[in-house]
């Protein structure tokens, strides 16, 4: 299995915080009625388990990753992710696909949790 990292549109990610709802949805069926009443009343019962967008922090950490991105992809370099016999193969490869380096995944966390990147 491998993937590619698309783009972040930085327009719509900031909207995204805009779009989010004032309050919790209540359950259809009557106001403060129990889960349990609202399906003998043979109503439907609406769980909002997922938000409908991610929180402020999640965008701001997508916006910096994109950042990388770019700032990668001007330097003519891009990361490629393979799973590869169950192990994750990280690769730095040339605009070409030319494997520059492999990065050995404790590396790569260590550059995530914030050491210089050497």
């Amino acid at each position: 299995m491998s993937f590619e990292i698309n783009p972040v549109d930085a327009a719509r990610a900031a909207r995204i915080g805009l779009d989010r709802p004032s309050g919790p949805t209540a359950p259809t069926g009557a106001p403060g009625a129990g889960f349990s009443r609202a399906l003998a009343a043979g109503a439907a019962a609406h769980v909002d388990a997922i938000p409908a967008s991610p929180p402020r922090e999640v965008i701001d950490e997508m916006l910096a990753a994109q950042r990388a991105v770019d700032d990668m992809h001007r330097r003519g370099r891009e990361l490629h992710f393979n799973m590869d016999s169950g192990r994750l193969r990280i690769e730095l490869r040339d605009l070409d696909g030319n494997v520059l380096k492999l990065i050995p995944g404790t590396r790569a966390l260590e550059i995530a949790t914030g050491r210089a990147v050497e």
